[in-house]
């Protein structure tokens, strides 16, 4: 691993594991606040708050931020810690049916060229991307969602060759299950 260690002889920077907390505090909130976070999980409001505080050194256990990211439905701190390693946390999309192929493509258009119509207006000004322009034009969230449409539709594709081994009739615009995706699984 490239990351430095700390004076404390901790693998991050002290702001690393501010970021943390800081992700921890917005699922906590997003959980509808200390008190009802604490009813999800098998620790007390007090302990939830220490767990969001700058100067406390404690961090919150996985089982208690995998209960909560469960309830709120959003990887608060999983994304923070994948990207503290270097990886990019993308949902995995639903496994039944078998996509609108249309439906995929056109998701995949729009939100490629959003990402890039972000990034090259970032790029416009004068050739570089700041830290600023990061935040402020989301282009991360822009990236993301792009890179999600591309799992859907690599999922979609790996179902059609799983069914293909399987032995099972598969076309180029749907497999028989394609009802599953339409309905609420898919786009």
């Amino acid at each position: 691993m490239s990351a430095s260690k700390d004076g404390l002889g901790r693998l991050f920077p002290s702001t690393s594991y501010q970021a943390l907390k800081a992700a921890f505090r917005r699922l906590a909130k997003a959980a509808g606040g200390q008190e009802s976070a604490a009813s999800i999980t098998r620790v007390d409001h007090q302990r939830i708050s220490k767990y969001g505080r700058p100067q406390e050194s404690m961090q919150a256990p996985v089982d208690v931020v995998a209960d909560l990211e469960a309830d709120v439905g959003e990887p608060h701190v999983t994304r923070m810690l994948a990207d503290l390693q270097g990886y990019l946390l993308i949902p995995k999309p639903p496994t039944q049916g078998d996509p609108e192929w249309i439906a995929h493509l056109g998701a995949l258009g729009k939100e490629a060229g959003e990402a890039i119509a972000r990034l090259s207006e970032a790029l416009a000004t004068d050739g570089t991307i700041t830290a600023d322009e990061v935040r402020d034009m989301e282009l991360r969230r822009e990236v993301r969602e792009a890179m999600e449409v591309l799992a859907r539709v690599d999922q979609a594709l790996a179902a059609v060759e799983r069914a293909g081994e399987e032995g099972q009739p598969v076309s180029g615009a749907a497999s028989g299950a394609a009802s599953g995706a339409a309905s609420g699984g898919g786009l």
